[in-house]
């Protein structure tokens, strides 16, 4: 069951950010506002749960396509090829100076021990854990008391320690993977163009249905944080 609080303009971003070719037409010019109104109108009652009247997705849309001109500088450019999905709601932080902690499958017992240790010497810490079959990710602060942690639990298991590292957390509301699988999949795709295109180097990344985490040495951290920030949140 869709919430019944999603707006007209809001339920248009979330369907049209889901098609790239919808956007792009739009953009370029080519799209008739009212076919397309037409199109999507029985997604868009959907998702508010209510009657709407074409003729306020037609307004909704041309004012959308109003925003996004502005927002990326085109005026009704028919060449225009690289879009992105605005997704409202998405949040981003970065957080410098994190230690990368790998641990490998036969050594998954002395993670309790660091996580006992920080418990018991009450820091207060962030920390994002991710595991698969063979291996567990430790990313957590880096300061004197955690390292010394490590250091001692680094005596017994043979886990990489990684230093000099920032994260970028991009938080994705969860509309987004309520309304339409596609919007979660195209919003992930135009993350990883957009780091691509601009040639910085991502030491790792870990995706969730409610975040992105990027892993990035200390020194492309920011640039990678205000191009993501200027493009994601709107």
């Amino acid at each position: 069951m869709f919430p019944t609080t999603v707006s007209v303009p809001q339920a248009i971003k979330e369907i049209l950010s889901s098609n790239n070719l919808y956007l792009q037409a739009l953009l370029s010019g080519i799209a008739n506002y009212t076919a397309l109104a037409q199109k999507i109108k029985p997604d868009i009652e959907k998702l508010t749960a209510s009657k709407v009247n074409i003729g306020t997705i037609v307004v909704a849309i041309k004012r959308l396509v109003d925003n996004l001109q502005n927002d990326e500088g085109i005026q009704s450019n028919p060449t225009v090829t690289n879009t992105h999905p605005i997704i409202e709601g998405a949040r981003m932080s970065l957080t410098g100076n994190i230690i990368d902690i790998d641990f490998n499958e036969s050594k998954f017992d002395q993670l309790s021990y660091i996580f006992d240790q920080l418990l018991e010497k009450e820091i207060n810490h962030d920390y994002n854990l991710f595991q698969t079959d063979k291996q567990i990710r430790l990313l957590v602060d880096d300061d004197k008391e955690v390292r010394n942690i490590v250091a001692t639990a680094s005596k017994k298991f043979d886990g990489r320690i990684k230093g000099g590292l920032s994260k970028i957390t991009i938080t994705i509301p969860s509309i987004l993977n309520e309304i339409n699988n596609n919007t979660y999949y195209n919003f992930i795709s135009s993350v990883s163009d957009m780091i691509y295109n601009s040639r910085i180097h991502v030491q790792d990344a870990f995706f969730t249905p409610n975040e992105i985490v990027l892993i990035l040495d200390d020194k492309d951290a920011a640039r990678a944080y205000e191009l993501l920030r200027a493009k994601i949140t709107k």
